[in-house]
């Protein structure tokens, strides 16, 4: 019963967001659509639980939301991963975070979404076994695409599962510097 009824409330939700001008699958369905990707290399302070902040480099992949959109097209989805080396811990992060952005003025525009992605953890100095654990959050930024300049400060709070005893429950301020193609 609760499937049918999780089912009737997800497909009477597609129904009030295609009357709204909502878009599923443009991606897929149009041939227009641009997703107007772009790339950057990010430097993160992480701040986990009950540790010490960290240093993080990576790098983020963004593009407009092929998957589903608004009638303006504010939907873009950033993918990345990152890494941290400390001498306790290290971690590898990837996250994909689905964001509504609203334009601001001259090339300026702020976003916010959910982040769900995976945490690698090497604890070896604990004698803990490496472990991936799920994590999900919330990301906000500021994002500056001007030619072929794009820029970024994104402010994030993740929240993993736990495994093994291990957690890498995190604040993060992340820059970002790169390219639009």
């Amino acid at each position: 019963m609760k499937k049918i009824l999780l089912a009737v409330a997800l497909s009477s939700l597609s129904v009030a967001a295609s009357a709204e001008g909502w878009k599923f699958a443009p991606g897929l369905t149009e041939p227009g659509f641009k997703y107007e990707p772009s790339i950057a290399l990010t430097a993160s302070s992480i701040k986990p639980h009950g540790a010490d902040s960290a240093t993080a480099y990576g790098v983020d992949i963004n593009f407009n939301c092929g998957l589903i959109q608004t009638p303006d097209n504010r939907m873009r989805t950033h993918f990345s991963v990152s890494r941290v080396n400390e001498d306790q811990y290290g971690a590898t992060i990837v996250e994909l975070s689905p964001r509504y952005t609203v334009p601001l003025a001259d090339g300026f525009s702020i976003g916010a979404g959910p982040s769900l992605g995976a945490v690698r953890l090497n604890v070896a100095a604990a004698g803990v076994p490496t472990e991936t654990v799920f994590a999900y959050g919330v990301v906000a930024g500021l994002n500056y695409r001007k030619g072929a300049l794009y820029a970024g400060l994104d402010l994030g709070a993740r929240r993993t599962k736990e495994k093994s005893g291990l957690d890498f429950d995190s604040r993060a301020v992340t820059l970002k510097v790169g390219y639009n193609f």
